[in-house]
């Protein structure tokens, strides 16, 4: 990651000098809803099926569920996060937390050092891509020479990396080779 982007993360947010002022999480900033739940609406620009905003720092943000798929980048530092109630997880800098809709979690202080982005992702977002990647496969697979048929035979393998979660959220990892 370059210096500059890391720069810019580490700017205080108008958000965090509030709770530096000595504010708490804003829970209206995030939800309409009596139970917190962060709304994908409150998050995402109409229309957008993917958003990328830097974790909130300074204050404890009290256990929610989403109504997105979020998946948090450690950038530096690390954070604790306790999930479903579960025992404390530690994301340490370079490593990804991918959290399901309605998985609720709570996130311990986050200090200046501990940069995080957080990637709001809504369920379409992947049929979107899957689709995109369905039609380049058709696609080659039409080809009418040789070569590009040659080059099509080689466009049916596919890579598979599987990500289950387990309880306690912990992540195992399957790989596999296949062909289309």
């Amino acid at each position: 990651m370059t210096e500059e982007l890391m720069r810019r993360l580490r700017v205080i947010t108008p958000e965090e000098q509030r709770i530096l002022d000595g504010g708490a999480v804003d829970k209206a900033a995030y939800t309409a809803r009596a139970v917190f739940t962060v709304d994908s609406e409150k998050l995402l620009e109409r229309g957008r099926l993917i958003s990328v905003r830097a974790h909130t720092r300074f204050a404890p943000f009290p256990r929610h569920a989403h109504s997105y798929i979020e998946i948090m980048y450690m950038c530096s530092g690390k954070t604790m996060h306790r999930i479903n109630g579960g025992e404390p997880i530690t994301v340490h800098a370079g490593e990804l937390l991918f959290l399901g809709r309605g998985a609720s979690h709570e996130i311990e202080r986050a200090e200046y050092e501990d940069i995080a982005v957080n990637f709001i992702v809504l369920p379409q977002f992947f049929d979107t891509a899957l689709e995109r990647i369905g039609a380049s496969a058709r696609t080659t697979r039409l080809g009418g020479s040789s070569r590009t048929a040659s080059a099509a035979r080689g466009a049916r393998i596919f890579y598979c990396l599987e990500l289950r979660m387990c309880c306690r959220c912990r992540i195992s990892l399957k790989t596999s080779f296949g062909r289309l």
